[in-house]
């Protein structure tokens, strides 16, 4: 059973004004998040073809 309580918060005008501020702040253009590089993309085939192939598995005598 889930419980809900209601707490009464008490907080100045300056502090709400505050919170009201923070709240309202716009988020920042800039994200963390990674990019996309083509150019690599070249790099990366150009190390496969060139990386070492398997070993062959050993004959049997």
């Amino acid at each position: 059973m889930l419980a809900q309580e209601t707490v009464r918060l008490t907080a100045t005008t300056a502090q709400a004004e505050a919170a009201e501020e923070l709240m309202a702040a716009p988020e920042a253009a800039v994200s963390d998040a990674p990019l996309p590089a083509p150019e690599g993309a070249g790099a990366l085939l150009l190390g496969l073809l060139l990386s070492p192939k398997e070993p062959k598995p050993a004959k049997e005598k």
